[in-house]
């Protein structure tokens, strides 16, 4: 599956900030502001993230990444976490799995964390201009979008020389052993 593009995120951006402002606008009939902010940001974040594992080429732990979220997530809401801590929680576990996921060396991880506190400031310098949720959440998300744009440096995932399939790999011991079966009765 191809990588993400920037045109996807900044589309992924459009939808986030709709849907964002369509449950800012629904909430508030439904539950207080204050558990209206922790639900819109816990929709936004598992969202994000599903997008995110969906188009990762990455197979293995995904139910895990979902459920330890999860269990995160209830564990600061059960907590009574702050709505400052439970924005930076959700804020990290985006990052934490961009970083497992998409980057493979310290380096894009920590680029990525520079973007992700970058977006932060982004959406709180929107909120405090305008005062609309919906364009917090555009800014967050667009400048989010830019991750795909971090380079890998010393990344060996992505070369063809230093990977080798499963498949290919079981063919050439099972090409060994014949081999090397075939030396030992052609010695004999």
């Amino acid at each position: 599956m191809k990588a993400p593009g920037l045109f996807e995120g900044i589309v992924v951006a459009i939808a986030a900030s709709l849907g964002g402002g369509i449950l800012t606008a629904m909430l508030p009939i439904v539950t207080s502001e204050y558990n209206g902010i922790r639900i819109l940001l816990s929709v936004l974040a598992v969202s994000y993230l599903l997008y995110l594992i969906k188009r990762s080429n990455e197979r293995t732990g995904r139910v895990v990444v979902i459920a330890v979220w999860l269990s995160v997530t209830l564990a600061s809401l059960l907590l009574g976490a702050s709505l400052t801590w439970f924005a930076l929680i959700q804020l990290a576990s985006v990052w934490i799995i961009r970083s497992l996921y998409f980057h493979t060396s310290i380096l894009p991880a920590l680029l990525d964390l520079a973007l992700t506190g970058f977006g932060l400031v982004a959406a709180a310098w929107a909120i405090l201009q305008t005062s609309s949720v919906m364009t917090a959440i555009w800014c967050f998300f667009l400048s989010q979008s830019l991750f795909v744009l971090i380079p890998a440096f010393g990344d060996r995932r992505h070369t063809q020389d230093c990977f080798i399939p499963v498949e290919q790999d079981r063919f050439q011991s099972a090409h060994r052993v014949a081999l090397n079966a075939v030396r030992k009765l052609s010695t004999h």
